[in-house]
Parts: C-alpha cells; sequence; structure tokens
C-alpha cells in the first residue's frame, strides 16, 4: 500500500489544476459525503513526509538528489559577457538566456540577474514571477527599472540587507514612512509600514520615473527572519505570507510577483514552491466537482515542482532543509484547515526536534 502511494509522487509533470479564488472555502452541502481536497492533501502527505524520513532519511535524501538528474543545460552567455560579469552577486548564480528577464538599455545593456519562473501554458491556476538576485549598491537603478517596466506591483524580500557580517542585499527602498530615495531616473517613496507579523513587515512604496509624473505602487512584504540556507523555526509566517499573496491576486490573470533574496534560488524557491502547491489546492477546493486522490497526489508533488522551477532557474530550493521545510508548510496548512488531530511541529513530524540533515 505504501509503495503504490509513494509511487504517486513522480517526477511529473505539474497537473492542470483548476479556477483560483478564496483560499478557503466555504462549506457545500450539495457535496457528496467524501474527503475533501485539504484531508487527502494531509493523509497522503503525512504518509509521505513519514516515509521519507525512516531509515536515517534515505528516501528523504535520495528524492531530494534526484532532482539534479532533472538539471539542464541551458545557456548564460549575457550573464557572463565582460559587460555583465560585474552585475552578478555569485558566479555561479546565472540566468538563463532563453528566460532572463530584459531591461530596456542601449548597446545591449539590457542584462539584470533575473528570470522570469512561470507555469505551463496549460496549468490552472497559473502562477508567474521574477526571481532575482538581491541588488547590488550598483544595479539598485536596474532593479527598479525591471519592476516598473514589468509593472510588478507585489515584491517579495526574503533576506536581511547583512546577513553574518557579510552584505545579501544592498539598501533600495527607505525603512520609514514619509522618506523617499533616488535610484538613477527613479524615485522610491515609503508611503505606509505595517507588521504582518514579528516576522514580516509590509511597507507600501510608490515608485515613479524623475521625468513623468506617473506613480506606481508597489506593496513591499519583507521576510526578515529567514536564515540564509537554512529555514525558520515555524513555517506559519511563510503560511500567512502565501495566504495573503492568494487572496490578493485577481483570478482573471496571473500578476507577476518579484521574489528575491541573495541569490535568489534558495529562499526564494522556497517560497515559490510552496506557493504553486498551497494555490493548487485551494483552487481545487473550490472546485464544483469533487477531486480523488490522484488529482490531489498530482498538485502536491513537490519533485515535479522543484523541477519545473530549476528548468527555469537553476539551484531552486537550494538546501535538503529547505526541501523538506516545502513538505512541511504544505503538510501544516492542509492540518489545520482540515482540523486533523494535534498540530504538526516544524522540523520532524513527531515534534522532536529539527530534522536531521546530514
Amino acid at each position: 500500500m505504501l509503495r503504490a502511494l509513494l509511487s504517486l509522487f513522480g517526477c511529473a509533470k505539474p497537473p492542470a489544476a483548476l479556477k483560483e479564488r478564496n483560499y478557503k472555502p466555504e462549506a457545500d452541502d450539495t457535496k457528496p459525503d467524501q474527503q475533501t481536497v485539504f484531508e487527502l492533501a494531509y493523509s497522503l502527505l503525512k504518509a509521505k513526509t513519514e516515509a521519507l524520513l525512516t531509515n536515517d532519511q534515505a528516501l528523504l535524501s535520495q528524492e531530494y538528489n534526484s532532482l539534479q538528474d532533472c538539471d539542464v543545460l541551458e545557456t548564460v552567455d549575457a550573464a557572463e559577457h565582460t559587460n555583465n560579469a560585474g552585475k552578478n552577486r555569485y558566479v555561479n548564480v546565472l540566468p538563463f538566456d532563453y528566460n532572463r528577464v530584459k531591461i530596456s538599455g542601449e548597446d545591449g545593456q539590457d542584462y539584470i540577474n533575473a528570470s522570469l519562473v512561470q507555469s505551463g501554458p496549460n496549468e490552472a491556476p497559473s502562477w508567474c514571477y521574477i526571481a532575482a538576485q538581491g541588488p547590488l549598491a550598483s544595479t539598485v537603478d536596474d532593479f527598479w527599472r525591471m519592476v516598473y517596466e514589468n509593472n510588478c506591483s507585489t515584491l517579495i524580500m526574503l533576506t536581511r540587507t547583512v546577513e553574518n557580517n557579510h552584505i545579501k542585499c544592498a539598501d533600495y527602498f527607505n525603512q520609514r514612512p514619509g522618506e523617499t530615495a533616488r535610484f538613477g531616473a527613479y524615485r522610491v517613496t515609503t508611503t505606509d509600514v505595517q507588521d504582518v507579523s514579528p516576522d514580516i513587515t509590509k511597507r507600501t512604496l510608490q515608485l515613479s520615473l524623475s521625468t513623468t509624473q506617473e506613480v506606481h505602487e508597489v506593496t513591499h512584504y519583507h521576510y526578515h527572519r529567514w536564515p540564509d540556507f537554512g529555514v525558520p523555526e515555524s513555517t506559519e509566517p511563510i503560511r500567512r505570507l502565501v495566504r495573503i499573496l492568494w487572496q490578493s491576486r485577481s483570478s482573471n490573470s496571473p500578476e507577476t510577483t518579484v521574489v528575491h533574496c541573495s541569490a535568489g534560488i534558495g529562499r526564494t524557491g522556497t517560497l515559490m514552491a510552496i506557493d504553486v502547491i498551497l494555490r493548487r489546492l485551494w483552487a481545487m477546493a473550490e472546485q464544483t466537482a469533487p477531486s480523488g486522490p490522484a488529482e490531489v497526489s498530482a498538485a502536491v508533488d513537490l519533485p515535479a515542482v522543484v523541477h519545473s522551477l530549476r528548468r527555469q532557474r537553476k539551484g531552486m530550493v537550494q538546501t535538503l532543509e529547505q526541501y523538506y521545510f516545502c513538505y512541511e508548510a504544505v503538510l501544516q496548512e492542509m492540518q489545520e484547515s482540515s482540523g486533523q488531530g494535534s498540530r504538526v511541529s516544524a522540523h520532524g513530524n513527531s515534534g522532536n526536534g529539527r530534522l536531521d540533515v546530514h
């Protein structure tokens, strides 16, 4: 039975999940007596994660390492060009040529270290992100040009500017309301600051070109307690942020959301993987027709999601601990949504401590 269950979690393509709407549907008395999407997802994920952690986490390591076989060898010529090499924070984290984000500029100066990462043409609900490195002091104006030219109204920052005495990201906005910063041709004014939680600060930023009167408003979420290469002590803040993103999105078309940490692959890829899977499940829960185990198991196929992300930006979800954190976050959200048992603790389903990563 367990072998049959685990076979549902292959490195398959993501499913065509369904219409997007509110993240927690109202009760529908017209549906037949059956397990809800949340209950099915919780049951499948609980069995999967328990299996992954047996035998000294052998299956977990095997599953994560198998994703290396999914890596693609795409060209990165623009990133390695002499004119652009200094615009990369890390020499081994480079956007592929085929899906790199291009900004306006003369004489081929259209490069920024950022990748367009999006769902397949037939996937619903569709999703679209720009995965970017934390801007350098010399590329902050390029970063804001990217946001402006792609009409991005949501920006997620998953790093602090300095971590472990190393600069991880340049200051590209002012912390306090009422302050304006200038970066090249762009003005960025902080108009509002709110604490979503002790871990996340929400800011409203007004972005404008100095040559025009047009103002573009950006909602900026800064998750400032996520350690580099590691994972948070609790999945609750990241799940809260993903719920906020879900509720704020339009159902008509996918909005391009900018997500960055320092390199733009570890914490960035982890948030994206969690967001994609939860959005699928919330959308499925809104369907009139019931979803069966096969559909739900396809929706929570983490290897397929990470594979899709890595085809578009190499190294997404950078560590084994981050990979398992994706499972934890989705499992805990499904547990709370379905009212299943006692709360699962992060870093191990039994609540006995952190995931023992080798």
